[in-house]
C-alpha cells in the first residue's frame, strides 16, 4: 500500500521511527523538515498520497472525545486516538477525503504522549470503563506490518484497569496482533456484502478475509467486534446482508462478540461531489437522502428502520443475546427497531460497560456503577424534540 515515506527530521530518534525503517522493506525514505514537507504533500493528488507515508509528531492532544459526542445524536462516548490521519484504502463513501485536508497518510510517533493523555482520563475517573480506538481517522491494522503500533499499544492497555483498546479495520492484516496473549483488547471489522466491498471498498480486504482473520483472532483468544456500518441500500440488499450473517457465525463463535453496530450509509453534502468526480461508476449517492440533524446526507428515516430492523432479525435469530447498538441515530429510531433507548450518551456508556463486565471478564473492566456515569453538559433537546422528524 505505502510506497514512498517522509520522515520529519526530527523524529529520527523515535521507537516508531525506528520500527518503519526496520519494516520498510525497498520502500525509499525521504528525510525532510516539516516546510519541505508540507509542500512536498500539497502537490500530491489523494490517489497518490494514500501511497505516500509521513511521519511526525501531533502538536497537540491526540487523544479526543469522538465527533459524535457533540452531535444532536445518541453517542456512546468513545475516546479516539488520532495516531494515524489518512488511510491508504479508497473507499467511495469515507468522510476523510472531505474531513482531512492532507492526502498523505500520517503517522503520528509520539505515542508516549498519547499514553500520558489516556493516563489522565483513567485517573480523572477510575470508576467508569473507557474504550478507545485509533481506526476514527485511519485504519487500526492497515499499516500495522510497517508501523507496528498494535505492539506498544497491545502492551500498555493490558496494564490498565478500566480500559478497552479497539483495533478496528478492513483488512486481515492480524499477524502483528496475534503475536500478543490479548488484554484488555478487541478487535473489530466493518462489514458489508462482498458486492459493496468490491465496488466501493477498494483496497480493503474481502469479506472472506475479513473473516478469516476474526477466526484468527478468536483462536488467539481475542474478543470480537463487528460494525455493519455503512449498511448501503441497494437492489438485493436484504439477501445480501443474510448472507453476511450467514458467513460471520459460520467463522466465529458468536458468544465472544462484545458488540456489533449498525449505521447506515452517509455523508456531507460535499462529499457527493467528491465521490462524483473519484468515482464515476459508484451508485451510493443516487439513493433518496434527507439531510439529517447532524447536516449529513442520509436515508429518510422509515428506510433506515426497515434496514435496521432486518439486520436485527438476521442478528438475534442466531445469538438473541448480542449486544447491539446504533451509531448515530435518535431515540424514536432506536425505539422503533429495539423497542427502547438510552436517555442520554452517558446510558449507552453504561450499557457498554455492563456487557463489558458481565460478558468478558478478560477484560478487566471496573464493575459499573450507574452513579459514575453522567454527563452534565449533555443537551437531549434536540434528540428528542422531533425537530427532522422525516430524517
Amino acid at each position: 500500500m505505502i510506497q514512498r515515506i517522509l520522515i520529519d527530521s526530527s523524529v529520527r530518534d523515535e521507537s516508531v521511527t525506528q520500527r518503519v525503517l526496520a519494516n520498510r522493506g525497498s520502500i525509499p525514505v525521504e528525510w525532510v523538515d516539516k516546510e519541505t514537507a508540507k509542500r512536498t504533500i500539497e502537490q500530491v493528488p489523494l490517489s497518490q498520497g494514500k501511497r505516500l507515508l509521513y511521519l511526525t509528531r501531533f502538536p497537540g492532544g491526540m487523544v479526543k472525545s469522538c465527533p459524535g459526542t457533540a452531535s444532536p445524536y445518541l453517542c456512546c462516548r468513545y475516546f479516539v486516538i488520532n495516531q494515524i490521519l489518512q488511510c491508504p484504502m479508497d473507499c467511495t463513501y469515507c468522510i476523510l477525503q472531505d474531513y482531512l485536508e492532507e492526502p498523505a497518510v500520517t503517522l503520528h510517533t509520539n505515542v508516549d504522549d498519547a499514553f500520558k493523555q489516556i493516563d489522565g482520563l483513567l485517573l480523572e475517573q477510575p470508576n467508569r470503563l473507557f474504550r478507545f480506538g485509533t481506526g476514527e481517522l485511519g485504519d487500526s491494522l492497515a499499516i500495522d506490518a510497517l508501523a507496528g503500533l498494535s505492539e506498544p499499544y497491545a502492551d500498555f492497555f493490558s496494564k490498565k484497569k478500566n480500559a478497552v483498546m479497539e483495533f478496528k479495520t478492513k483488512t486481515d492484516r492480524v499477524d502483528g496482533l496475534l503475536r500478543f496473549q490479548p488484554k484488555n483488547a478487541v478487535v473489530s471489522w466493518s462489514l458489508n456484502p462482498q458486492s459493496v466491498i468490491a465496488t466501493e471498498e477498494s483496497g480493503s480486504s474481502s469479506l472472506e478475509d475479513r473473516l478469516r482473520a476474526a477466526a484468527r483472532c478468536q483462536e488467539k483468544g481475542y474478543v470480537l467486534g463487528f460494525h455493519f456500518d455503512p449498511i448501503c441500500d441497494f437492489k438485493g440488499w436484504e439477501e445480501e446482508y443474510e448472507g453476511v450473517v450467514r458467513q460471520l457465525f459460520e467463522h466465529v463463535d458468536a458468544s465472544r462478540i462484545a458488540w456489533i453496530s449498525l449505521g447506515t450509509l452517509r455523508f456531507p453534502p460535499s462529499l457527493k461531489g467528491t465521490i462524483e468526480e473519484r468515482f464515476p461508476g459508484s451508485r451510493v449517492v443516487y439513493q433518496e437522502m434527507v439531510r439529517g440533524l447532524d447536516g449529513k446526507m442520509r436515508y429518510p428515516r422509515p428506510r433506515r428502520i426497515e434496514l435496521y430492523r432486518r439486520l436485527y432479525a438476521l442478528l438475534t435469530e442466531r445469538r438473541p443475546d448480542l449486544f447491539l447498538y446504533l451509531c448515530m441515530e435518535h431515540p424514536p429510531v432506536w425505539d422503533a427497531v429495539f423497542d427502547r433507548h438510552p436517555e442520554s450518551n452517558a446510558e449507552l456508556d453504561f450499557w457498554f460497560a455492563q456487557n463489558v463486565y458481565f460478558r468478558f471478564p478478560e477484560l478487566n473492566a471496573t464493575k459499573p456503577i450507574r452513579d459514575f456515569y453522567h454527563d452534565e453538559t449533555e443537551n437531549k433537546q434536540s434528540r428528542d424534540s422531533g425537530i427532522g422528524d422525516r430524517e
